[in-house]
C-alpha cells in the first residue's frame, strides 16, 4: 500500500528539469571522454545525484520519448528547450520509446546507459534492450520502439512508409488494428495529446468503421485491473479529442459515451483524480458538445461548474456551512469576511496602517546603492568568475585534475553565456583555450574542450541560434566571435541563411558572413547553382562584399538572368568592380520599358558615377510627357546626374527649371527643388546663373538651397552680390 502511494506522488518540476539537463551533459561527456576522465566522472555524479533525489520521492520514474519531445507522467516537458530536445533525439535515434529508472540505481548503470546511447554501433530498439540486460542494468528499463506487432502484409504499408516518422507508423498500426494492446498503451502514454490528435486527423480514413474509433477509445479508456480507468489517462483522452477536427471530435465523443462506459460512481472517482487544469479542459470540451455526453456524466460536470461559481476563500460547503480543514465556521463569521462588510469592521486608518506594514520599510535610492546593485548583478558576477577561471588556467602549480575540473566549470559558463548572448566572454574563453591548445601544459585537454564546445555540430547550431536571437543587440560581440570561429561557422551559417524566413535576420547573417572575407568565397561560388532565387542573389552579394573581383566571370552570366532581382545584383557587382565594358550591362536596363528595372539602373548609374550613362539619362529628362505620368519618375534621374556631376546635363536641367505647366504644377515644382539640390556637385562657374536665379524663387526651399550653396563657396552674400 505504501509503495502504491509513493507512485502517486507528484514530480518536483525543478528537480526533474535539473535531472534531465544533467543527464544530457553526462551523456555528452561519456561520448567524448573515457570513464576515468574527471569531466566524465563529475558529470555522472551530478546526474546520479539528481536522479537519486527523484527516486527518493518515488520508487520509479519513466521518461517517455516522442521523437524530439520528453514526456513524464501526463506532462510534456517544454518543447522549445534545446537541452530536452537534444536528449530526446539522441535516445529516439536508438529506437527507444521510454527509459524507466528504479530506486536502487547506481552510477555504473548510468554510465552503461550513456555508453549504449552514444555508441556508434547499429544496435537499436529491442537489440539495445537485450544488450542492457546483458550488462546487468537491473534498475534501468528500456522500452523499445517496436513495430513488429503491426503485422503488415504486402501492399498494406501506407505510402512513404520507410521514410515517415516512427510515431506515424504506430498510429497507423493502431487505426488498422495491427498494434498489440501493450504497444497501444505505450503509444498513448508517450505521445502528447495534441500531437496524437494531429496524427489521427492525418491517418483516420473518412469512411472508417466504428471499430476503428473503438480501438483508439479503448486504448485510452481501458479499465486497469483493480483500479478502473485512470484519471490522468481520461484527461489525456479528452484533451486529445479537443484537438481533433469537428467531424472526428463528434464521432469520438459519440462512440466514447454512447453507452454506459463510465458509471456515475466511477465518473466521480475519475474526475476527483484530475488536476484543476485537467478539469478546465474536460469542462470546456463537454460544454461544447453537451448533447453527446450522457446525462449522468453531464450532471457531474454541471455540479462542478456550479461549485466553481463564487468559489473563493471557502471552497467546500457541507449543509450550507463552510468547512476549512474540517472546522465548521458559522455563517455570521462568513458574512464578516464578505467584500461589502469588510469596511464596516475595519477602520480606514487601521487599513492604511496594515497596507504600510505590508509594503515594508522603504528607503530612498542613492547613487551608491545603484552602483552596488549594478556591480552585484548576475552578468557582472558571471563575467568576473569567467576572468578568474581563465587566470587560474595559467597557474603554474595547477594539476591536471584541477585543470580538467576548471574546464568543466568553464563549459557550463559557455552554455550560460550562449543562452544570454554574452559573446565577448565566449571569445575570451575560446582565445585562452586556443592558446593553451598550442603551447600550454595540457594541450590535449584544451584541444578536446575546443572540439567539444566550439566545433561540434550541435554546438555550432546552438551558437547560430544565439546569433539570431541576440546578435542585433551585440553586433560587435557577434562579429568578433564569428571571425574567430569562421572556419567552423562558414558552411553552417550559409545553410542557416538559406533556410531563414525572416528578412531582417537574413540581412544580419549576411553582414556577419561578409566579415569572413575571402574564406566565404569558395562556398558562395558553389551555391550559385542553387534553385532558389534569393540564395543566388545573396551569394552574388557576398562575392561582391568579400572582394571576389577575380571571380566576376562567374557573375557575368547572371546579368541576363530571367529573375530581375538576380540580374540587377549581378549588374551592381560588375559596376562595383569596374569591369571593362560594364556600361553595356546597364544600358539595356536604362532603355527598358519596365519602370522598376529602369529605376534600379538609374540609381546604379548615379551610385557608381557611370559617365557613359549621362546621354541616356539626359534623354529620359528631355522626353516629352503629354499626360504627366513621367514627371515624377524624372526625379531619380536628376539625383543620379547630380551624383555623376557631368557638365553635359546642366543645360537640360536649366530648361526643366524654366518649364511651366498648368496641369502638373505640384509635380514640376517638386522636380525643380530636386534640381537645385543636385547642383551642389557641379562646377560653380557653370551653375552660378541658375543659383542666382533661384535666389528670387517664390519657393522658400529653393531659395535656402541656393543661398547655402553660394555662401559655402564664399563668392556671394545672400543678396547675390560678389564678395
Amino acid at each position: 500500500m505504501e509503495e502504491k502511494e509513493r507512485e502517486k506522488l507528484p514530480i518536483d518540476a525543478k528537480l526533474l528539469s535539473d535531472a534531465v539537463i544533467e543527464l544530457n551533459i553526462s551523456r555528452r561527456s561519456v561520448s567524448l571522454y573515457p570513464r576515468e576522465h574527471p569531466i566524465t566522472r563529475e558529470s555522472l555524479e551530478k546526474a546520479f545525484e539528481f536522479l537519486k533525489r527523484l527516486l527518493e520521492l518515488r520508487s520509479s520514474i519513466t521518461i517517455g520519448i516522442a521523437k524530439d519531445t520528453l514526456v513524464v507522467d501526463e506532462y510534456t516537458l517544454e518543447r522549445k528547450n534545446p537541452v530536452y530536445r537534444e536528449f530526446a533525439l539522441s535516445v529516439h535515434r536508438k529506437g527507444i520509446a521510454a527509459i524507466t529508472f528504479f530506486a536502487g540505481l547506481d552510477i555504473d548503470e548510468l554510465f552503461w546507459l550513456h555508453e549504449m546511447i552514444t555508441s556508434k554501433s547499429l544496435l537499436s530498439g529491442k537489440e539495445l534492450m537485450e544488450e542492457a540486460r546483458g550488462k546487468g542494468l537491473k534498475h534501468i528499463s528500456l522500452s523499445p520502439l517496436d513495430i513488429s506487432h503491426f503485422g503488415f502484409v504486402e501492399d498494406s504499408l501506407r505510402e512513404g512508409g520507410p521514410r515517415t516518422n516512427i510515431w506515424d507508423d504506430y498510429i497507423y498500426g493502431l487505426i488498422e488494428g495491427r498494434l498489440a494492446d501493450a504497444d497501444a498503451e505505450r503509444v498513448i502514454l508517450a505521445v502528447p495529446p495534441e500531437e496524437m490528435a494531429g496524427l489521427i486527423c492525418n491517418h483516420m480514413p473518412e469512411d472508417a468503421p466504428e471499430k476503428t474509433y473503438d480501438r483508439v477509445i479503448t486504448s485510452y479508456l481501458r479499465r486497469k485491473e483493480g483500479s478502473g480507468i485512470k484519471g490522468e489517462v481520461f484527461a489525456r483522452f479528452v484533451s486529445m479529442v479537443g484537438n481533433l477536427s469537428p467531424e472526428l471530435k463528434q464521432q469520438f465523443l459519440k462512440r466514447a459515451f454512447s453507452s454506459k462506459s463510465l458509471e456515475t460512481g466511477e465518473a466521480e472517482r475519475v474526475l476527483n483524480d484530475l488536476t484543476q487544469d485537467d478539469i478546465e479542459r474536460v469542462m470546456k470540451v463537454f460544454r461544447e458538445h453537451s448533447s453527446l455526453i450522457p446525462e449522468s456524466l453531464r450532471n457531474i460536470i454541471d455540479k462542478l461548474a456550479e461549485a466553481r461559481k463564487g468559489s473563493g476563500f471557502f471552497d467546500l460547503l457541507v449543509n450550507n456551512k463552510a468547512i476549512v480543514d474540517d472546522v465548521e465556521i458559522d455563517e455570521q463569521v462568513i458574512e464578516l469576511f464578505a467584500e461589502d462588510k469588510f469596511k464596516t469592521f475595519v477602520a480606514d486608518k487601521y487599513q492604511a496602517e496594515l497596507e504600510r506594514m505590508l509594503r515594508g520599510v522603504e528607503t530612498p535610492r542613492t547613487a551608491v546603492a545603484d552602483e552596488v546593485e549594478k556591480e552585484c548583478s548576475e552578468e557582472v558576477v558571471e563575467g568576473f568568475v569567467s576572468e578568474v577561471m581563465l587566470e587560474l588556467l595559467d597557474w603554474d602549480s595547477m594539476s591536471r585534475e584541477e585543470y580538467l575540473s576548471l574546464l568543466t566549470k568553464l563549459s557550463t559558463l559557455v552554455n550560460d553565456f550562449l543562452d544570454t548572448g554574452r559573446f565577448e566572454e565566449i571569445s575570451g574563453i575560446y582565445n585562452t583555450l586556443y592558446s593553451h591548445s598550442l603551447t600550454g601544459r595540457f594541450r590535449a585537454e584544451a584541444a578536446a574542450m575546443i572540439e567539444y564546445f566550439f566545433q561540434a555540430e550541435s554546438s555550432i547550431a546552438k551558437l547560430i541560434d544565439a546569433f539570431k536571437i541576440w546578435g542585433r543587440h551585440d553586433r560587435d560581440g557577434v562579429m568578433r566571435l564569428a571571425r574567430v570561429l569562421k572556419r567552423y561557422l562558414n558552411e553552417p551559417m550559409l545553410d542557416a541563411l538559406a533556410a531563414e524566413p525572416d528578412p531582417t535576420v537574413r540581412k544580419f547573417l549576411l553582414s556577419v558572413l561578409s566579415g569572413f572575407r575571402s574564406d566565404v568565397i569558395p562556398e558562395a561560388l558553389r551555391r550559385l547553382n542553387d534553385e532558389r532565387w534569393y540564395v543566388v542573389r545573396n551569394m552574388i552579394y557576398l562575392l561582391r562584399e568579400c572582394g571576389g573581383e577575380k571571380y566576376v566571370k562567374h557573375v557575368k552570366p547572371f546579368v541576363k538572368h530571367p529573375d530581375k532581382r538576380i540580374a540587377m545584383e549581378a549588374v551592381k557587382t560588375l559596376l562595383h568592380f569596374n569591369v571593362p565594358g560594364n556600361f553595356s550591362y546597364i544600358r539595356v536596363y536604362l532603355q527598358s520599358k519596365d519602370p522598376e528595372l529602369r529605376d534600379v539602373a538609374i540609381r546604379l548609374a548615379g551610385t557608381y558615377k557611370v559617365k557613359e550613362a549621362v546621354p541616356y539619362l539626359v534623354n529620359i529628362l528631355e522626353q516629352r510627357d503629354m499626360f504627366g505620368s513621367e514627371w515624377y519618375y524624372k526625379i531619380p534621374v536628376v539625383r543620379a546626374l547630380g551624383e555623376i556631376a557631368d557638365t553635359r546635363a546642366v543645360n537640360t536641367l536649366a530648361r526643366l527649371c524654366r518649364a511651366k505647366s498648368f496641369l502638373f504644377r505640384n509635380t514640376i515644382e517638386e522636380l525643380r527643388v530636386e534640381i537645385f539640390k543636385s547642383l551642389r556637385n557641379y562646377p560653380l562657374s557653370l551653375v552660378r546663373p541658375l543659383l542666382e536665379a533661384g535666389l528670387s524663387s517664390k519657393n522658400k526651399e529653393i531659395r535656402l538651397v541656393c543661398e547655402q550653396r553660394l555662401k559655402d563657396s564664399g563668392s556671394t552674400d545672400v543678396s547675390g552680390k560678389d564678395n
